[in-house]
């Protein structure tokens, strides 16, 4: 038989020629016909049109090369060796003949580095890649040193750093039993014995073993070649042609080309989806089908593009109902994922953050019920786990004696917990942790069980195996901790199908690997896929570079075409041997396939970057987009989109689909001469609203909550918000006490003295809670805090020590328009003081004290305001010191009317903000007081030391900005203090602290 070679200049000519060859070679209904595409997608679609000509399409096997190869190789019953040569056996057969390989070069790459412990593996992928090229590009050259040959091409030495490479091969076909070659002659014996009438139509790029099978299948019924007139695809089927046939008719038409320059990648992506809309408002006749975006690196854009184009409501962007197909792939198999962890976390360092992901990963969440993620984040927070499974975990850190904040330790206080009531010591050296309730019994239970079982699969993981060893040991793994619901059961299935691939392909093998290099094997059959092209299914298909190229559309859209991407590399593989041409061009092939893809289309639209997202100032235009638009005799300049979709120029010349931007642009037009921020705006309506009824009753504490943070008062109240941090789990074992942990251990000593609790309870207490760094560190650290609290307790002792006297506190407080107030409590003083002691260094700490001065005062008992506190400021040397801050009563009618303000503010509170943060109102009232206020000083970043307001909290940023300077900056509204103050702030705070701070307010 013939090898036959059609040419015609167009896609829908060669479609007809095949569609009459078909529906002519098709005599028997039971026959099968066989027709070679470039890809699967190609075949989809040629399909449809087939049978859009011949009205149906029953019967034709539409195949890509390698799925050829593939089919001819089952047949041949050579398909588990082919499979192994392009699969893992060859990497790891390439990895055990490396070690045997004396070359000075091959010994310095695999040099044992443990800063990369996949060196090894990854230096046999680079090399096993370079074999399968060698086949691909020049078996003879494969052939020539299998037979013992030891030269280049062409009989030529090879350079002495790549000598190496002969031998090798031999090793891993010796140890493989494998000979590449003789696989590949069977394949085409069985190629030449094949009976199925195959054709061939726009196939561009062929394999040498791919162009060798179909010369034999020329040898059986006949083989046609179809190929378009200039395409890539002549010279090899001219190479392999009995004979040529030219079908009539002309070439199609160039293009009409339009430019669009745009920016970064959102904003193209923006400029695509408005100028796709524009393309069919303007032709009504056409369909979604008829447009392709090819985009060189789908991957790169596949959020853009679906968060771009996915319908939202009737009111978005009209190119979101233009049924464009979905670019994101498919995700990774999660229990493969969760597997590859699995192996790796031996070698880990098991970090809180790390196993609690591990655990709440949905296969393992679903079979041991931890639905609930706030709560197990609580309870590994709560028991303090740090990192390490265990101490013979963080042996491999040399840390086998420190078991503090290991998981089991961890888990081991949450049982405790569950045991023992809260501060009892059970005498184990733990206490149970505070997090854990007699409710989580069930959850506590099965983290429990799942961290047994995740230590026997390390224990089980931690030596070298061979392939079957580490699938036997994945089963186990996921035996013992995985379960799916029924609608996610192919994942199980998918994964244990793979580990039985390894196995098959693997059968025998000795080689031996680590778990890292076992993990990296599972890691890529866990990659997910490129999202398959979905064509011919109605949608605006969306191809990467050469998919469909020859295919015609009536609009071809052309994103991503940049210079990393395209011309790109070449085609030459790192330590390869001189081909001598037969190298492919693969620089020139991508420039070859972007005009392909532009020659096919009736409309090109290109949309390129040609200026930067962050400036705006023009960048180098895309090579490759130039070089094309000089293939095309077209005109470079595009037209030029502004930087963002609000910009009022994107209205204009081209005016955008975009409703919503127009909407922004609208209001960034209206808003142009407006210069209050989000906060300010905030702060105004959150100052002006109504104020209702106060409360009837009141205590101290409710009031000293108020004054120390009115902002989550107001939130509280007005809005029913409570503010309070996420639970969050730590990795970092302590080594040093923070400023708030150090508080709470200085506090904590000063209250036993209080009470007459010993330190060493103390002690014990934070060492149970293993709250301390571990060891002599913490030691150090508590002498430390000892200190600090020794040195406050003597400057209170004296005082603390002499008579105490408890007060009821009931006064009856007029606010006027707002009601009365019974304000409420129980008070002590020593010595005749409202006193406190405390670590703290703020200037709010003295609020207690005072306040309840002022109600003692006002019940008409003198009891002056003293606290004893912490200073480190430049008069000790920067040092830690004690002080004592004094306010002296006042009379009981002063008293009474300070304490109705204070109160006036707390009702006023409840309904509008009050603009007085404590700490820096204090401060104010204090210079005030003292004639010493500066705005010039009233300046810097909030939430930074040495600023007057260092510690906003979490309520007041939602109020203020950045800068401290913005307290001073509100006006006066009806119902702030009336005290002759110029802002809001400054009165509030001389209301409220003028008193404290010796002033008359």
């Amino acid at each position: 038989m013939t090898v036959s070679l059609v040419r015609g200049a167009r896609w829908a000519t060669l479609v007809d020629q095949l569609a009459e060859l078909l529906s002519a070679a098709a005599t028997d209904p039971f026959l099968t016909l066989r027709v070679v595409v470039s890809s699967r997608a190609t075949g989809r679609v040629l399909g449809q049109q087939v049978a859009a000509r011949l009205g149906i399409s029953a019967g034709i096997d539409y195949l890509s090369p390698a799925d050829l190869m593939r089919h001819l190789a089952e047949r041949a019953g050579v398909a588990r060796d082919r499979s192994r040569w392009l699969g893992t056996p060859l990497d790891l057969a390439v990895a055990e003949a490396l070690a045997q390989v004396e070359h000075p070069l091959v010994q310095r790459a695999l040099a044992t580095d443990d800063a990369r412990p996949g060196r090894r593996r990854a230096t046999a992928i680079r090399v096993a890649r370079l074999f399968r090229s060698y086949l691909d590009h020049a078996p003879d050259l494969l052939a020539a040193w299998l037979d013992g040959s030891n030269d280049g091409l062409d009989g030529t030495a090879l350079p002495p750093a790549l000598s190496w490479q002969p031998g090798l091969l031999r090793a891993v076909t010796d140890a493989l039993e494998l000979d590449p070659l003789a696989t590949l002659a069977e394949v085409c014996e069985t190629a030449r014995q094949d009976t199925t009438p195959t054709f061939v139509i726009a196939v561009d790029d062929l394999t040498q073993p791919q162009l060798r099978a179909l010369q034999a299948l020329g040898a059986g019924p006949g083989l046609t070649l179809l190929q378009p007139t200039g395409s890539r695809g002549e010279a090899w089927a001219e190479a392999i042609a009995d004979a040529t046939v030219e079908l009539p008719g002309a070439p199609a038409p160039p293009p009409q080309v339009l430019v669009h320059d745009s920016h970064g990648e959102a904003r193209q992506v923006e400029v695509l989806r408005d100028e796709l809309t524009r393309a069919f408002a303007e032709d009504p006749t056409l369909e979604p089908r008829e447009v392709a975006i090819v985009c060189p690196q789908p991957e790169r854009y596949a959020r853009l593009l679906d968060s771009t184009f996915a319908p939202v409501d009737d009111k978005a962007h009209p190119g979101r109902t233009l049924r464009v197909q979905p670019v994101g792939g498919t995700t990774a198999n999660p229990v493969l994922t969760l597997l590859v962890t699995l192996l790796r976390l031996g070698s880990s360092r098991a970090t809180a953050s790390h196993v609690v992901d591990l655990v709440l990963s949905p296969p393992i969440a679903h079979r041991w019920r931890l639905a609930d993620r706030r709560a197990v984040i609580e309870l590994v927070s709560g028991a303090g786990i740090r990192w390490g499974l265990d101490g013979a975990h963080r042996a491999a850190f040399n840390l086998a004696d420190v078991e503090q904040n290991t998981w089991v330790r961890g888990v081991d206080r949450l049982l405790i917990g569950l045991a023992v009531a809260p501060g009892t010591d059970a005498g184990l050296g733990l206490s149970g942790s505070e997090a854990v309730t007699a409710s989580d019994m069930q959850l506590v239970g099965a983290l429990c069980e799942v961290l047994a079982r995740l230590r026997r699969v390390v224990a089980d993981s931690a030596s070298p195996a061979t392939v079957a060893g580490w699938v036997t040991r994945s089963r186990s793994a996921l035996e013992s901790l995985v379960g799916l619901p029924r609608s996610d059961e192919w994942q199980l299935l998918h994964a244990l199908g793979v580990l039985a691939r390894f196995e098959s392909d693997h059968d025998g093998h000795p080689t031996l690997l680590t778990p890292h290099e076992f993990a990296h094997l599972l890691e890529d059959s866990a990659q997910p896929p490129r999202a398959r092209v979905a064509a011919g299914n109605g949608t605006v298909q969306v191809l990467p570079l050469g998919e469909l190229q020859h295919v015609e559309f009536r609009v071809v859209a052309m994103l991503g075409v940049t210079d990393d991407v395209v011309p790109g590399r070449g085609g030459a593989l790192p330590d390869g041997v001189d081909l001598a041409g037969r190298t492919p061009d693969l620089r020139g092939r991508r420039l070859a396939q972007l005009l392909t893809h532009a020659r096919a289309a009736e409309k090109l639209l290109i949309v390129r970057p040609a200026a930067s997202q962050r400036t705006n100032r023009a960048t180098a235009r895309p090579v490759a987009a130039s070089w094309l638009l000089e293939q095309l005799g077209a005109d470079e300049d595009g037209f030029t989109h502004p930087p963002t979709a609000t910009s009022e120029g994107n209205f204009r010349d081209r005016p955008s689909f975009d409703a919503a931007a127009l909407g922004g642009a609208l209001a960034r037009r209206a808003g142009a001469g407006a210069t209050s921020t989000l906060t300010a705006r905030r702060r105004s309506e959150a100052r002006s609203r109504p104020v209702g009824a106060g409360p009837s009753q009141l205590t101290l504490t409710q009031l000293e909550r108020f004054l120390a943070d009115p902002a989550k008062a107001f939130l509280r109240a007005a809005g029913g918000i409570t503010l309070h941090e996420e639970p969050a789990v730590t990795d970092e074992m302590p080594l040093q006490v923070g400023g708030l942990d150090r508080w709470k251990v200085v506090n904590a000593l000063v209250e036993s003295w209080k009470t007459g609790t010993t330190l060493e309870s103390v002690e014990s207490y934070f060492r149970q809670r293993e709250d301390l760094p571990p060891q002599r560190i913490g030691d150090a650290l508590f002498q430390s805090a000892k200190e600090d609290a020794v040195t406050l307790w003597r400057s209170a002792w004296g005082e603390w020590s002499g008579p105490a006297q408890r007060h009821a506190v009931d006064l009856e407080l007029d606010l006027g328009p707002l009601g009365s107030v019974r304000l409420i409590d129980e008070v002590g003083t020593r010595s005749g003081f409202a006193l406190a002691a405390s670590p703290s260094q703020s200037t709010t700490a003295i609020l207690r004290p005072w306040l309840e001065s002022l109600a003692l005062a006002g019940q008409g008992i003198a009891a002056p305001a003293r606290l004893h506190r912490f200073v480190k400021d430049r008069s000790t040397g920067f040092a830690i010191a004690a002080e004592a801050v004094q306010v002296d009563a006042v009379a009981a009618e002063e008293a009474r009317r300070h304490l109705t303000r204070l109160v006036t503010a707390y009702a006023q509170g409840q309904h509008r903000l009050v603009v007085a943060p404590a700490a820096p109102a204090i401060t104010y009232a204090r210079e005030h007081a003292a004639g010493k206020f500066r705005a010039a000083d009233w300046g810097g970043t909030v939430g930074r030391w040495q600023t007057k307001w260092d510690q906003p909290g979490e309520a007041w940023p939602l109020f203020y900005a950045d800068e401290v300077r913005e307290l001073l900056t509100d006006e006066l509204f009806p119902g702030d203090p009336d005290n002759g103050q110029p802002s809001a702030f400054q009165a509030w705070a001389w209301e409220l602290y003028g008193p404290l701070a010796g002033g008359n307010a």
